[in-house]
């Protein structure tokens, strides 16, 4: 058993030895399922991955068959795999497929991830499996949670989207997980304030409609506090971060920018009206560069009407 989860849960960056302090957790079989191993996973794979996110590290470790599990439920589009012949609907969902195998440029995978569309993502994989693995109500807690001299945040509020959700623009982590807390006060937490610490239906919000949909305000909070391009590390400085759509639209709302196309349509109109009203005699100088501003207006508003017609990949997917 100890090589089991030293070899899953557990792992770390040495090939030959375990860490014999888990010995301790098996010291009474019968109660060996009363543990809380999916906590304890997440705690020592979240350690590492915030090591993972230096630009120096070049190894990580934790339950890495977990983390590809997740990655290919949410985003199935972004690597190679096949579902496992042995799988059935009464085994956990991570146990559904096996990744793929010697795919390891990385160009590729940034590439993807810039690139990535909602329709690329399931933000929720898990409902259709909620008969087998229920949602328990200790998922909402918020706080810190450790394993053995390891602590980690665990902050619901960030991920709504995945509880099916709309997503807001989340409080300071600071207010869930107080900064410097000890691991005798992270115990005394759990145990005793539990039920205060929950996430609950007011901060939950309004259930999810539609893939895309979030709070006001959320994409350009979401842009600006995280780094939503990625790029080579090679690169000599850093490139200027394209916004997206929906951060351009806001920021557009909140300087009150004239719409172009209306005022492309105002000003054919004037012209056409000017020239239908004799305004400007036929044969003359200002007859012609009337005619040569509506020879201007004329495609682009034709084109703008096409491909409305047609749609676009971002607002014609189902």
């Amino acid at each position: 058993m100890l090589h089991l989860v030293c070899c899953t849960i557990f792992s770390n960056k040495s090939s030959y030895y375990a860490d014999v302090v888990y010995l301790q957790y098996f010291q009474d079989l019968s109660c060996v399922h009363e543990w809380n191993w999916g906590a304890a996973a997440v705690v020592h794979l979240q350690h590492y991955l915030d090591h993972g996110s230096a630009v120096s590290t070049t190894q990580m470790a934790g339950y890495m068959s977990f983390l590809q599990g997740w990655i290919i439920a949410h985003f199935p589009r972004l690597s190679v795999w096949v579902e496992a012949p042995r799988y059935t609907a009464n085994m956990p969902l991570n146990s559904k497929v096996v990744p793929g195998q010697g795919h390891k440029d990385a160009a590729g995978y940034r590439s993807s991830l810039d690139n990535i569309q909602t329709y690329d993502c399931v933000f929720s994989p898990y409902d259709a499996h909620r008969q087998v693995r229920p949602l328990i109500n200790a998922c909402w807690f918020s706080g810190w949670l450790r394993c053995g001299k390891l602590k980690a945040k665990h902050l619901p509020e960030r991920v709504l989207r995945q509880f099916q959700h709309v997503q807001g623009i989340p409080r300071n982590p600071s207010m869930s997980a107080t900064p410097g807390m000890n691991l005798c006060e992270i115990d005394r937490v759990f145990t005793e304030e539990l039920e205060l610490r929950m996430i609950d239906e007011e901060m939950r919000g309004r259930p999810v409609t539609s893939p895309w949909d979030t709070e006001p305000g959320y994409m350009s909070w979401f842009y600006r506090v995280s780094h939503p391009v990625m790029r080579p590390v090679e690169t000599p400085e850093s490139p200027p971060r394209p916004p997206n759509l929906e951060v351009l639209i806001e920021a557009a709302e909140a300087r009150n920018d004239p719409n172009l196309m209306q005022v492309c349509r105002s000003v054919k109109v004037e012209v056409e009206r000017a020239v239908r009203d004799g305004e400007a005699v036929e044969g003359t100088p200002i007859h012609g560069t009337l005619q040569r501003i509506l020879n201007l207006l004329n495609p682009i508003l034709a084109y703008r009407r096409i491909k409305r017609g047609k749609g676009t990949r971002y607002h014609t997917r189902g």
